[in-house]
C-alpha cells in the first residue's frame, strides 16, 4: 500500500505520487528498474540506454585526462555529446555536464576544473564566444534558460540557478562566490512542506559591462542595467539602473558612473 501522509490540521493527503510530482529528484518506490530509467533520463534527457552508454563513455573517458592537452582534447571530443561546441574551446578536467545535449558552447569558451553544468527537461545553458568560467562554478538551469553572452568573465565558485531564466550581457564580470537565483520557493501554506509548495520563477537580467563583486547575491526578478557596479557582499532585491553603483543589504544605489560618449573598440 502506498504511503499516505496528512498534515496535522487534517488537510490534503500527500501520496507518494504527489511527492514524486512535486519533487521528481526523489528515489521512487517503484523499484530498481524504474529508478534506473529515471536516472538515465535525468542525466541524458531521455530514456535511451544507447545514448546513456555513449554519453557516459565519452565523458568518463576524457574527464580526468590531465594537463592542457586534456583541456584541448575535451574541447574536441565533447562535440559528440554537447549540444554544440565551437572552435578552440578549453575544458579543464572533472567538469560535469548533466543532459549535455542541451548545453551549447560558442567559440573560445573556457570552463574551469570541477565546474558543474546541469539542465533538465527543456532547459538550456548557452555560453557564447570568448567567455571564461573559472573553477568550481555551478550552473543549474533546471527547465529554464541560462544565457551568457560574449566576452563574459566568471570567477571561481559562482552559482547560477536558472529555473526562472538568467541572461548576462557581454563584457560583464561576476566575482568569486557570486550567487544568482531566478526564483524562490513559496511558503504560504504552513500545512504543506515548503519543498512541495512549488515556486515562483523570476527572470534575472544583467546588462552589458556590469561588474558584480565577490559574494554578492542577486535575487529573482531583478534587472541590472548596463554599466552598473554591485559592491561585494551586496544583496540585490530590486532593479539597479544603468551606470549606477549599488552596495549593502539590501543593495541601495550610492552613486553613478559617467555614461560613455562612445564605446571604445574591444
Amino acid at each position: 500500500m502506498k504511503d499516505q501522509r496528512h498534515n496535522k490540521k487534517g488537510g490534503s493527503y500527500l501520496t507518494e505520487q504527489s511527492m514524486n510530482d512535486a519533487m521528481p529528484h526523489l528515489i521512487s518506490e517503484a523499484g530498481i528498474r524504474e529508478n534506473l530509467w529515471r536516472y538515465i533520463e535525468r542525466v541524458t534527457g531521455e530514456r535511451s540506454l544507447g545514448k546513456f552508454m555513449w554519453q557516459s563513455a565519452m565523458l568518463n573517458l576524457f574527464s580526468s585526462f590531465p594537463t592542457v592537452v586534456g583541456s584541448v582534447v575535451r574541447g574536441i571530443a565533447y562535440k559528440g555529446v554537447l549540444g554544440s561546441v565551437g572552435s578552440s574551446c578549453l575544458i579543464e578536467k572533472n567538469v560535469c555536464f548533466i543532459v549535455p545535449g542541451r548545453i551549447f558552447l560558442g567559440d573560445r569558451v573556457f570552463i574551469g576544473e570541477n565546474s558543474y553544468l546541469s539542465v533538465r527537461d527543456k532547459g538550456q545553458i548557452i555560453i557564447k564566444d570568448n567567455t571564461q568560467i573559472l573553477r568550481g562554478c555551478i550552473f543549474r538551469a533546471w527547465d529554464g534558460k541560462i544565457t551568457i553572452n560574449e566576452s563574459v568573465y566568471i570567477t571561481d565558485s559562482v552559482i547560477l540557478y536558472g529555473h526562472g531564466g538568467i541572461e548576462i550581457g557581454k563584457y560583464s564580470g561576476l566575482g568569486s562566490n557570486v550567487k544568482i537565483y531566478s526564483g524562490e520557493h513559496t511558503f504560504k501554506d504552513p500545512s504543506i512542506p515548503i519543498m512541495m509548495q512549488g515556486g515562483v520563477r523570476k527572470k534575472v537580467i544583467i546588462g552589458e559591462d556590469v561588474h558584480v563583486y565577490a559574494s554578492a547575491i542577486v535575487l529573482g526578478g531583478v534587472t541590472i542595467g548596463n554599466g552598473a557596479v554591485i559592491g561585494a557582499g551586496a544583496v540585490v532585491t530590486k532593479d539597479v539602473p544603468s551606470y549606477s553603483i549599488a552596495v549593502g543589504v539590501p543593495a541601495k544605489v550610492i552613486g553613478k558612473r559617467d555614461k560613455p560618449k562612445s564605446r571604445k573598440p574591444a
